[in-house]
């Protein structure tokens, strides 16, 4: 054996190495120099195994652990080496560096939030990226994969990493007569690359474990008579793994990614001919649509949009999609059920060798909550919740719009400041809630006063402004003003009880009255208290202090 390993010491390297114990757990012959010689191995689980004749014929894989001598990160392929009467003569292991999987793993990937892992069957992780250091020798059994694994030997799940707590899908599968595990994490980052549907197949990697895994399974000692051979059908079957790792590491390891990506995005994908005709899509998008992917087949994808988008809508997409390739916007979709939901949708085109249209490729999620709360978030910014009047932030934004349009069109505006007399009373003696109605009919009327084109907002409490925009007769303001003090002056019905009130009103007229929103603000208000002063329910105009 010493003779058959070192003198073809060449044909290995720091990945692949082979190494003979012999019955007492000692290693006396090697691949790699004499630096193992000696070494006692028969407390690991790759030596143990084969002591019983039970394992006779069997590979065994063991659990990932660092070399006793090399310090390095490896896990053992090993088999039984016995005579033709079934003697033990000790055991043939191949340490497997590790690294080279993490390596193969790491190119695979589109993108770093993509993870690929091999894990043991008794739960330690054998290799992972991202976060192999972390991961290396971690027990997995108390995690969803193994929860998984129990009811299913390959599916799916949704989970946060243990490791880098990002959440992703993951999809797993058990090796058919191995005891390994290889997992496929994505956040949906890179799901626009995928053209087709694909199912989970073994990645290029994973075939070169399994090819280097029966190359040193099969490299046995039965007989000295056959050693040359052997040799010779170890090394060929080991130049051929080579080759095969570059041709399947371009294209099965990114197939793999990518229907396994196809398969457990969170977001819908739909693929068309040239003609816009369905041809398949993902899980996802039949949880949104409601349609399995066999009902949409042949079906035009025009047809699942809803009926608010006109023919000018589909002119200007293809339009884009012709001159860019590409089209990104929002749609609304009607699913099976008859519902309408917006979708954020980004469609690609896929060219074939002539430059033309062959495919295109949809990626689309449901936005219709995250836009009903994005509204409802404005709304509360800039609306007064008891009113629905704009605020004093979307009050001041309205001040300053017409300001400038009234620059522009050179017709005077007027801000009305409207404080209401009494209201404190009604709160005191009929209770908060009749205090809100009242502000309630008091919006109401306020708005029943003004044109469309005017703003009545609530700056807080019992203050109310009423922008009065491109007046073409002065006379506007005064009679507008009138109307709201009758108003507020009738009595207010709120449920059971009657409520008296009025109105105190300043006015304040831009430009003449103040160049900038914070001036004009401040002269209506202080036109409002002098109305007050002067006995409430009456309005006053905007006069300069004389000094």
């Amino acid at each position: 054996m010493t003779d058959l390993l070192s003198s073809r010491e060449s044909s290995f390297n720091s990945d692949y190495w082979i190494t003979f114990i012999d019955p007492k757990g000692k290693a006396v012959a090697t691949s790699i120099g004499n630096s193992v010689i000696g070494a006692n191995y028969a407390d690991r689980d790759y030596f143990k195994v084969h002591v019983d004749k039970a394992s006779q014929g069997k590979l065994f894989i063991g659990e990932p652990s660092e070399g006793r001598v090399s310090k390095k990160k490896l896990f053992f392929l090993s088999r039984r080496v016995e005579t033709a009467k079934g003697e033990f003569l000790g055991v043939v292991a191949a340490p497997m560096n590790v690294d080279r999987y993490l390596k193969v793993f790491a190119n695979s990937r589109f993108n770093s939030d993509i993870s690929v892992a091999l894990i043991h069957a008794n739960g330690k992780v054998i290799a992972r990226v991202p976060n192999s250091e972390q991961a290396f020798g971690r027990d997995l059994r108390g995690t969803v994969l193994f929860d998984n694994v129990r009811i299913a030997p390959a599916g799916s799940y949704k989970s946060i990493s243990v490791f880098d707590k990002v959440s992703r899908v993951f999809s797993y599968r058990v090796i058919q007569g191995l005891p390994l595990i290889i997992t496929v994490g994505s956040n949906d980052t890179e799901s626009t690359r995928l053209l087709q549907q694909n199912y989970l197949i073994g990645g290029g990697g994973l075939a070169i474990l399994l090819l280097l895994m029966l190359g040193a399974g099969h490299f046995s000692l039965r007989t000295y008579s056959r050693q040359e051979e052997r040799e010779l059908r170890y090394r060929m079957l080991y130049n051929a793994s080579r080759e095969m790792e570059k041709k399947l590491l371009a294209n099965e390891e990114s197939m793999k990614l990518a229907s396994l990506i196809f398969q457990n995005s969170g977001e819908g994908m739909m693929v068309t001919n040239a003609q816009g005709q369905i041809l398949t899509v993902n899980p996802a998008f039949s949880l949104l649509s409601g349609y399995t992917e066999k009902e949409l087949a042949n079906h035009h994808a025009y047809e699942l949009a809803s009926n608010c988008h006109d023919q000018v809508f589909f002119d200007r997409l293809f339009e884009c999609m012709a001159q860019n390739g590409y089209w990104k916007g929002e749609v609304w979709h009607r699913n099976k059920d008859g519902d309408e939901l917006l979708v954020a949708m980004t469609v690609n085109t896929v060219h074939d060798e002539q430059a033309n249209p062959f495919r295109y490729v949809a990626l689309m999620s449901d936005i219709t909550q995250k836009k009903a709360s994005e509204e409802l978030i404005w709304r509360q910014a800039n609306f007064d919740t008891l009113t629905g009047l704009p605020n004093r932030r979307m009050f001041h934004e309205h001040l300053r719009k017409e300001m400038k349009k009234t620059d522009r069109s050179k017709l005077p505006m007027a801000l009305v400041f409207v404080d209401l007399d009494h209201f404190k009373e009604v709160n005191d003696t009929q209770g908060h809630d009749k205090g809100d109605l009242l502000l309630k009919e008091v919006a109401n009327r306020l708005l029943s006063c003004v044109r469309s084109t005017d703003t009545v907002a609530r700056l807080g409490g019992d203050e109310f402004t009423v922008i009065l925009s491109e007046l073409r007769n002065a006379g506007d303001v005064g009679r507008t003003v009138q109307e709201i003090l009758q108003k507020m002056n009738s009595p207010f019905q709120l449920e059971d009880q009657t409520a008296h009130i009025s109105s105190s009103i300043g006015i304040a007229l831009y430009p003449k009255d103040g160049a900038d929103a914070e001036t004009l603000l401040k002269n209506a208000d202080q036109a409002m208290y002098l109305a007050k002063q002067q006995g409430r329910n009456r309005s006053n105009y905007y006069a300069p202090v004389n000094k």
